[in-house]
């Protein structure tokens, strides 16, 4: 679901590779748009689950972590981290609205103990200051939601918060590679307009990969998950020199 000011013209053809705004995108339409679907979000996730046990499968045990989730919504994708991978030493969930927020406080509550939940307001692209710094920091299905800039201003942010040798998964709207791509996009491009813009939005990224490299992380695992909904899981290190590179 995009807001309506995101332009599909390029997806028509299949060839664009990230979101291209028709005007500047404003947080107040994002807001607008989230705040009325929250009480009907996780009607999605039966075609989002598949690609959330992916992220949790590279996330990996949790024991001893600080976790952060950015753009939590109603905590779908920390839901899946922590029955994957047990309940972290700290798990952070930050969304911008409060109607998100209070779905995530009262799904993720019941599967920590006390004190190890922290659900905050706050905006993906200016993280609060008093956060902390993190081993994981996931990001669900917020990217192909925003221009290329700010997208990589949001991975930079997660960045920002991680620990020397901590990671981000990010998991977006994607396609399928090669010939199926451009008629998967098209008939995205095609059910947006049918529906007046009030449904699909800007439509599926290429690769999180690039946009990934621009914020400072360093790509190294990539995971397409097809279905009706196709998502891409890219999980990424922090910035630094590789691993054995002194």
């Amino acid at each position: 679901m995009l807001p309506e000011h995101l332009n599909m013209r390029s997806y028509v053809s299949g060839r664009q590779t990230a979101p291209v705004p028709a005007a500047a995108a404003t947080q107040r339409e994002l807001d607008r748009l989230f705040s009325r679907a929250a009480p009907l979000y996780d009607l999605q996730l039966r075609f989002e689950r598949r690609a959330l046990r992916t992220a949790a499968g590279l996330a990996g045990p949790l024991a001893g972590r600080r976790v952060l989730d950015v753009a939590t919504g109603t905590g779908a994708l920390a839901e899946a981290l922590v029955r994957h991978g047990g309940a972290p030493a700290a798990l952070v969930a930050v969304d911008r609205l409060p109607a998100m927020l209070h779905r995530a406080r009262r799904r993720l509550s019941p599967l920590l103990p006390p004190g190890r939940l922290r659900v905050l307001r706050g905006d993906a692209l200016r993280l609060p200051s008093d956060l902390g710094a993190f081993d994981l920091v996931t990001l669900g299905y917020l990217l192909h939601l925003l221009p290329p800039d700010a997208a990589v201003g949001a991975l930079r942010e997660a960045a920002r918060v991680l620990r020397p040798g901590g990671r981000v998964i990010a998991v977006t709207h994607s396609s399928p590679a090669g010939r199926l791509r451009a008629p998967y996009v098209r008939g995205w491009a095609i059910a947006r307009l049918l529906t007046g813009g009030r449904v699909i939005g800007a439509g599926p990224l290429d690769d999180l990969a690039p946009l990934a490299g621009r914020a400072g992380l360093r790509p190294a695992v990539s995971v397409r998950v097809p279905g009706a909904y196709w998502s891409q899981v890219l999980l990424a290190d922090a910035p630094g020199p590789a691993p054995g590179v002194s």
